[in-house]
């Protein structure tokens, strides 16, 4: 590992050095608007090279420039301006607002389009929001700020993965997470670990591996049209993510950033009663070694035996969350090196991130190189170097879900009157003086939570290398060839293992396993550029063909009962086993794109796709192996043409239709499959068909078809903008399950019959509310309304299932006619009037067990964000609130508080001693009138925990999402200096919630980023976050 990284970084300085080259006179001055408000982020740049800067906050810059050199200024708004550099080193400029908006997005394939032409819905996110407040997991920083993107948080700690979906989910039960493009070229997103119903580990996602700092933008395609181009990989949208280089450099830059961030535990959130203490109906005594259960007499502060025999006075002690979590630290260093010149510019850049999680020894170490160059050679040939190389190592990642090895829930459900400091045993970290678990419960699968945090292995250490290579040649002025190769690779090294003396398993166990994933991208294009086909009509073309190959290969071996204790290898186990798997897979294309143009206001986009799959290819196969896709999208500029007074500064209607096939992502489906399993008589192999679904040699990928039209609006002078979109879309002959004959041996077979739709509404709102010389505010509102439909599932219209919590009482269900993932578990009986029906049991009324049903959906369908930016003089805040709605959550931690007396339900209003009359009716419709004791009011809750109806929450909320308050020092200060800019700032994360619909859980509480969304059991909690960053330019 350590000479492959060593070569590798020897090849990035050497291709840094060559992008070196003498520097120019320097020439400096302000821009400012028609005003003479100085403009802060202007960019000034040299024609025809890559050379140019940013304005300062107070409109200021400095450029190398020769004599005879055009300086090209412009803002977004504003009309560009050019000045040809003479004698005078000083230059100021004023710009003036621009009615035609010039505004260049990225959009698919990496083409850069004016916005003008443009006609679906993209949004463009510019990398200092995700830097500047930055979380481990860049992609997080998202939420709140697109509109149909729905981010959603969870509680799977710093290394957790993120789960991203725009405009509803596509399959029912296929991949909903979108493409990711960095500097052109796809790379592999898939979750390396997660946890189920019998609990797990969250191993981090592809996208985590992106480093925050070395973003310059995100492009959001969320539509069809704007995505069809990267084909069947689109369905889910496409985000593309373009990454710094060193364009705009003055000679040689040197940046340094600095981020120190704590998070610490929201106990706000947790509301628990505290008035009861451990024991069982009503005793101190009864079952004292069960240190969950709250339902003993009032707390007296008396002397007491507790669960390990020590007495103990008969307190309250405290929160176990405070105690058990400690506060999080995340350091972020990053320096860049950047050049740029007249023919191109390149950036190198290394940053070191350091991470101690709330949970106890959970760290994660990653080290990022990042090396881009640009170089222009001739008039005619450029070339475009991107290369990626991360190093991460993970420690202690903590077990969710279910309760083995998982200390969370162990720690949320002690009683009042226990203490998880006693529990550090003789042996320290939760441990006996032999260092066998120190056992809190007489469940030998609760643990404790100090030897699940301290002992359990669950590490991983990772290497990822993404690199791109683009070059173009400029045949005319008009035809451009162009060519892309790019390939994702890593290498993933996973160890878990449970400890020699754990209670469930005395003997301990261990799993290890190696994997590499390799994927590239080539690509070859044939373009225009502006072609004039007339006075009044243009194109911009191009036709290109391409290759995607992924291949995938792990081996893993594994063992039970280790021999020599404490000695955690492999081949220190008595049962012994291995496993292998590899796959392969190929998707061939030819595509094409065709932008027409009249009298530069009217636009007309169409784009076709055809995709060949491995994965549908077999001999004599009749269905297709291919899909034809293809998009149609029309732009009208009607500020252009038509006179609409001077409030309006521009307005573009704009619609589109797309087709987009998708699924059909797992190789080797279409026919029977092998594999060797073990070993037999005499040490032969076995073999075995592998998986349990019939192979279906018809089946193909699903299509699905998007409508959308939306209106671009820019008032007063682009201080107000508004762009609305409705979009449509539906996907048909999704590839799900279908039932099969239990004489096959199989459980079921595939088939193209899943169908969901999609309605939705989405709204950004910008304005530029003050702006003078020494003040500017600025305000955001996104608004994303989104209505799913389950319209068909399988061949008998039956329920599709999904996951389930480990109550098991409850599963995230589609049904044809509901919305996606309905909740669907067990219920209250209630009579016509909704009162709760009971029964009488063992002399009182206990609550009776009905029919499942559904109880919520467990996606929001409404999300709202609302942002504001600030600046006064060198003084500069943002805030962001975000928040969504309508949906539910199945909340497995409050199912537990209930059942075990810690929620404050459990005590009416008089306290327990008082009894208590439950609110419904007996079988028979009469009024309950009998009051159930202190020492039977355990059994009454301990039945709810059987109903999920009683665990259901509205998951509604609005929280501070993100704060910044920032100061850049003046120029004038750092004159004389090495220093060119230096800036400062506060940032918070998750701050506080200005409303939330939960109890006691954050709502944003998943144990994994699936498609089964709504259930929450035992993860970590949601931090607050607050830290310190620090940027320099030299």
């Amino acid at each position: 590992m350590k000479t492959k990284f060593l070569r590798f970084l020897s090849s990035f300085l050497l291709v840094f050095a060559f992008g070196f080259s003498v520097q120019a006179q320097s020439i400096s001055g302000t821009v400012s608007d028609e005003n003479g408000v100085p403009l802060p982020g202007a960019t000034v740049l040299v024609e025809g090279t890559q050379n140019g800067v940013s304005t300062d906050f107070d409109g200021n810059y400095s450029i190398d420039a020769s004599s005879g050199d055009t300086l090209v200024f412009s803002f977004v708004g504003y009309s560009s301006q050019s000045v040809v550099v003479g004698s005078s080193a000083t230059v100021n400029v004023s710009l003036q607002p621009d009615n035609a908006l010039s505004e260049v997005v990225v959009t698919a394939l990496g083409v850069k389009r004016n916005v003008k032409a443009v006609g679906y819905s993209i949004t463009q996110v510019d990398g200092g929001e995700l830097s500047d407040n930055k979380t481990t997991n860049a992609i997080n920083a998202l939420q709140g700020k697109v509109a149909g993107v729905m981010v959603t948080g969870s509680a799977m700690g710093a290394k957790g993965s993120s789960r991203v979906v725009i405009r509803g989910t596509s399959s029912l039960t296929g991949n909903n997470q979108p493409l990711y493009v960095v500097d052109g070229i796809t790379i592999n997103n898939s979750n390396l670990g997660s946890a189920g119903v019998w609990g797990g580990a969250d191993y981090g996602d592809g996208i985590s591996s992106i480093n925050p700092d070395e973003i310059e933008s995100v492009s959001v395609l969320k539509g069809g049209a704007a995505a069809a181009l990267y084909g069947s990989r689109a369905s889910n949208g496409v985000i593309i993510i373009n990454t710094k280089s060193g364009a705009g450099t003055e000679g040689i830059g040197v940046e340094f950033n600095s981020s120190t961030q704590f998070d610490m535990l929201n106990l706000s959130l947790r509301d628990t009663q505290t008035t009861y203490g451990q024991g069982r109906d009503a005793s101190k005594v009864a079952d004292a070694i069960d240190t969950y259960q709250a339902w003993g007499p009032k707390i007296d502060g008396s002397l007491v035996a507790q669960w390990d025999g020590v007495s103990r006075p008969y307190t309250n002690k405290g929160s176990n969350l405070d105690k058990f979590y400690q506060t999080g630290e995340t350091y972020t260093n990053t320096i860049a090196i950047s050049h740029s010149d007249e023919r191109g510019s390149t950036r190198f850049s290394v940053t070191n991130l350091d991470n101690l999680d709330i949970v106890p020894n959970s760290t994660l170490k990653r080290n990022s190189f990042g090396l881009n160059s640009s170089r222009r050679y001739g008039d005619k040939f450029s070339v475009d170097v991107n290369m990626k190389y991360i190093l991460e190592d993970q420690e202690g990642n903590p077990r969710l879900s279910d309760s083995p090895g998982n200390g969370n829930f162990a720690v949320n459900l002690f009683a009042p009157t226990v203490d998880v400091n006693d529990m550090l045993g003789e042996g320290g970290l939760g441990r006996n003086a032999d260092l066998t678990e120190f056992r809190i419960s007489d469940n030998t699968y609760s643990q404790n939570p100090w030897f699940a945090a301290y002992n359990y292995i669950n590490s991983s250490e990772k290497a990822r290398f993404i690199g791109a290579l683009n070059a173009r040649y400029d045949i005319t002025d008009y035809l451009y060839l162009r060519g892309r190769l790019g390939g994702d690779r890593y290498d993933l090294h996973k160890t878990g293992s449970e400890p020699w003396g754990t209670a469930y398993k005395p003997r301990g166990g261990i799993n290890e396993s190696k994997s590499t994933f390799m994927q590239y991208d080539a690509d070859a294009f044939l373009g225009t550029d502006n072609l004039e086909l007339a006075d009044d009509l243009s194109v911009n073309a191009f036709v290109g063909i391409g290759t995607n190959v992924q291949e995938y290969n792990a081996v893993s071996k594994s063992g039970n009962d280790f021999i020599v204790p404490f000695l955690i290898d492999v081949g220190n186990t008595k049962n012994q086993g291995g496993g292998y798997s590899a796959w392969k897979k190929q998707i061939n294309s030819l595509y094409g794109s065709a932008e027409f143009g009249y009298q530069d206001w009217a636009f007309l986009t169409l784009t076709a796709r055809n995709d060949w799959f491995s994965t549908l290819s077999l001999k004599d196969k009749e269905a297709p192996n291919n899909d034809l896709y293809t998009s149609a999208s029309v732009s009208l500029v009607l500020s252009d043409v038509m006179d609409l007074g001077d409030t309006v500064s521009f307005l573009k209607l704009r619609g589109g239709y797309s087709q987009v096939a998708g699924g059909a992502d797992s190789p080797y489906r279409l026919s029977l499959s092998y594999g060797i399993y073990g070993q037999g008589h005499l040490g032969a192999s076995l073999g075995a068909i592998s998986g349990g679904t019939i192979p279906n040699s018809e089946i193909t990928p699903f299509e699905k078809n998007e409508t959308e039209f939306g209106v671009d609006l820019r008032m007063f002078d682009n201080k107000l903008s508004i762009d609305a979109t409705i979009y449509d879309n539906e996907t048909l002959g999704d590839i799900v399950g279908v039932s099969a004959s239990a004489t096959s041996g199989y459980g079921s077979a595939l088939a193209n019959l899943g169908n969901i739709s999609n309605k939705g509404v989405e709204l950004l709102i910008k304005g530029e509310i003050m702006r003078t010389e020494d003040f500017a505010w600025n305000a955001s509102i996104n608004y994303t309304n989104n209505t799913s439909e389950v319209v068909a599932t399988n061949d008998t219209g039956g329920n599709i299932s999904m996951d389930e919590p480990r109550s098991r009482n409850l599963r995230v269900t589609h049904i044809v006619g509901e919305k996606y993932g309905a909740l669907y578990g067990s219920s209250y009986v209630r009579n016509d009037a909704g009162q709760i029906v009971h029964q009488m049991v063992n002399g009182i009324p206990i609550p009776k067990i009905g029919a499942r049903k559904i109880l919520g959906f467990g996606v929001a369908p409404t999300a709202l964000g609302l942002g504001s930016s600030f600046r006064y003089k060198d003084f500069n805040a943002s805030i962001l609130i975000e928040g969504k709605s309508g949906g539910q959550i199945y909340s497995g931690t409050n199912a537990f508080l209930i059942r075990n007396g810690h929620h404050k339900k459990t005590i009416p209003a008089g306290g327990r001693e008082a009894g208590f009359v439950p609110n419904g009716v007996m079988e028979d419709g009469s009024t309950i009138t009998t009051s159930i004791p202190q020492a039977q009011q355990e059994d009454y809750y301990r039945r709810t925990y059987s109903i999920a109806e009683e665990a259901i929450q509205d998951s509604d909320y609005m929280r501070l999402r993100q704060l910044s308050i920032g100061y850049t020092v003046p120029s004038s200060m750092l004159e004389g200096s090495f220093i060119s800019k230096a800036t400062i700032s506060l940032i918070g994360r998750n701050l506080f919630f200005l409303s939330n619909s939960t109890d006691n859980i954050d709502p944003e509480s998943a144990y994994n980023n699936g498609n089964s969304a709504g259930l929450e059991w035992f993860g970590l909690p949601v931090p607050r976050t607050v830290g310190l960053n620090v940027n320099l330019k030299f």
